[in-house]
């Protein structure tokens, strides 16, 4: 399963590379940060999915001085279906997601030396994982979805800087054959709030 992320990354990126320019970097960002406003149709046994849950993973933006780029992004939120994470009714839970996304940022040649706004949107995978203590709702599943937003990106030092970012998540479509754990195909969106070191190369 991991393999076929990994390619459905690159296909991603590969389509969405952005035209030759005079400079093109590469920024590594690391991130933590929260997740907010939750739904699912997916059993939620806690009602949990509603909560803040911490979040981490690490995003790899190309973009040069202009206005257009690509970026990878790999997130990881651990409990997401639960209250407590050692809770006695769902045992362990998480959610994984890989985005392709297009960026457009504000050109160098406006900002400066400024903070640089951007925004970005793409599809990719959002894979669940529930295990309850019934082992009756306990599922795996793979979400086709998309995400959408924005931030800014500021530098300390000329290889070091800092990224805000507000981001929204919905699944499009259930990439696994039906089961009992949703009403229909299973759904699930969320919103991610995250801080990251900037490592330009």
């Amino acid at each position: 399963m991991i393999r076929r992320l990994l390619c459905l990354a690159v296909l991603l990126l590969g389509g969405l590379r952005p035209a030759p320019a005079a400079a093109q970097w590469v920024f590594v960002q690391p991130f933590a940060g929260l997740t907010f406003g939750g739904d699912t149709n997916i059993v939620d046994l806690e009602d949990a999915t509603k909560l803040r849950k911490a979040a981490w993973g690490v995003t790899v933006t190309v973009i040069g001085r202009g206005t257009f780029g690509a970026e990878a992004d790999f997130g990881f939120i651990p409990n997401f279906f639960q209250r407590e994470e050692d809770s006695d009714i769902v045992t362990g839970s998480q959610v994984v997601t890989l985005m392709g996304n297009a960026v457009v940022a504000a050109p160098l040649s406006w900002i400066g030396e400024s903070l640089r706004p951007y925004a970005s949107g793409g599809l990719g995978i959002m894979r669940t994982r529930v295990e309850d203590v019934f082992d009756i709702f306990s599922t795996d599943r793979n979400l086709l979805g998309v995400n959408v937003g924005g931030g800014a990106i500021g530098f300390l030092t000329e290889r070091v800087g800092v990224r805000v970012d507000v981001r929204y998540f919905h699944s499009v479509s259930d990439l696994d054959e039906r089961d009992p754990i949703s009403i229909g195909d299973a759904e699930l969106s969320f919103w991610r709030a995250h801080a990251a070191i900037v490592l330009k190369y």
